[in-house]
């Protein structure tokens, strides 16, 4: 067993919410594996209308008819809507039913339901049940016993930064408040987690890097409003990472502008590494935590890497656990985004030391790449004319000014491909990078 799926396996079955016990828990478990700093924001605190939850958790959740329990909402996370209030008394089976949530598709499957938790002024009580069994009660007096504890408690914000030779930082979020949903979004969690232990790995890093895990909304919010302007100051840009573990193919969602040397670095490795991806604009595949980054007075760059097109038929349900996740599919996708990365690091401008045309072919530099010839090589691959075209054009490039990034997108070409072979215009004395300072 891989270490994302042991930890997701560990995390997903907590009664996760924006603060209760288990999220606190599941801060425990996370801080065990790389050294979190934990940011607490105390419950009412507001900022521009959002607020911070209490510390809630149900303690007993039962339906009962003729003195029989039908259903006990306490064997399953998202048998009690999250922030539900207490209720204890006798209901009609019309006033029942205002009060009991259901799965449109999967009969016996549970709903996740979210909306008491940016709500806290909507008091009011609920329980997730199966639609089979919605459909099987019958007139008559149901006795519900509900009850739920609410109080002061403080909202949970991870927080692990990577220092690099740099202070320009980019970002990667997830959220870790929604109860038995081990797609959404603990796969986002523990690939965020292997991402920054393998990045820990490496010697050298050009950038910075922070990993956010946080309730989705209400920690990002509070987290950015309470942070030093300096420290905001150094963000590039970052990445929404959810719903990584299923069979699907990856979804890119771009940032506001779509812009973005993160959007371009994305964009570059998904095209030439993967034949079907789905890219969308900004909140087009699925929406959370970018609209917080992105915001007027931050507009933080922020793309979102998902496997949310078509979205997944469990999506939101008791079905959302470890049997719908593959490790190969976690794996894989903390190896894309690290390969996107690999762009942002290397991703340089080049400073030219030679004035003329290079003989390429010459074999003191062998830096020439065939093309097709009617009479030696009528045909080659079209990819090949591509490189052909590009030693046309790429000496034009070592200006001071145009990316590596740039090139690539502009000639349609590997990006790791032409990294290596521009490093050999740097080992034949041509050119140099230029550094980021």
């Amino acid at each position: 067993m891989s270490a994302m799926f042991d930890l997701l396996k560990k995390i997903y079955p907590l009664r996760l919410a924006p603060v209760s016990e288990d999220t606190d828990k599941a801060a425990e478990i996370l801080c065990g594996v790389l050294p979190f700093q934990i940011h607490e924001y105390a419950s009412g605190l507001e900022h521009n209308g959002w607020t911070v939850p209490q510390k809630w958790k149900a303690v007993r959740a039962e339906i009962k008819k003729n003195g029989k329990t039908i259903y006990d909402g306490m064997k399953h996370p998202l048998g009690v809507i999250g922030y539900s209030t207490s209720f204890t008394g006798k209901v009609s089976l019309d006033e029942l039913k205002k009060h009991l949530f259901y799965h449109p598709v999967f009969p016996e499957a549970l709903v996740y339901h979210c909306d008491y938790y940016y709500k806290p002024w909507r008091r009011d009580w609920g329980m997730s049940i199966p639609h089979q069994l919605y459909k099987e009660l019958d007139r008559g007096e149901y006795e519900v016993i509900l009850e739920t504890v609410a109080e002061p408690g403080t909202m949970k914000v991870l927080d692990y930064f990577l220092e690099g030779e740099t202070k320009e930082t980019i970002l990667f979020n997830a959220h870790d408040c929604h109860a038995g949903q081990a797609n959404d979004d603990v796969s986002g969690i523990v690939v965020t987690v292997e991402i920054m232990k393998r990045l820990a790995q490496r010697k050298k890093r050009k950038y910075s890097y922070r990993a956010i895990i946080a309730p989705e909304h209400l920690g990002t919010v509070f987290y950015l409003a309470n942070l030093p302007e300096k420290v905001v100051k150094t963000f590039r840009g970052g990445m929404f990472l959810e719903m990584l573990g299923h069979q699907n193919r990856f979804a890119l969602q771009k940032s506001f502008t779509g812009e973005s040397l993160i959007d371009k670095a994305a964009k570059v490795y998904l095209t030439r590494n993967f034949s079907d991806i789905h890219e969308a604009d900004f909140r087009k595949v699925v929406g959370n935590d970018e609209t917080v980054w992105e915001a007027p007075g931050f507009e933080i760059p922020f793309i979102s890497l998902s496997r949310a097109h078509p979205m997944y038929p469990e999506y939101h349900s008791s079905l959302d656990d470890e049997r719908i996740i593959f490790e190969d599919k976690l794996e894989e996708a903390a190896q894309t985004v690290l390969g996107m990365l690999d762009i942002l690091e290397t991703d340089t401008t080049l400073k030219r030391h030679f004035k003329g045309l290079v003989a390429l072919s010459n074999p003191k530099y062998d830096l020439y790449i065939s093309t097709a010839d009617p009479s030696i090589r009528p045909t080659v691959a079209e990819d090949q004319k591509k490189w052909n075209y590009l030693m046309d054009c790429l000496c034009r490039y070592f200006d001071e000014k145009t990316t590596l990034l740039d090139i690539a997108i502009k000639h349609e070409i590997d990006y790791a491909k032409l990294y290596q072979y521009v490093k050999k215009y740097e080992e034949k004395g041509l050119v140099s990078f230029v550094e980021k300072g």
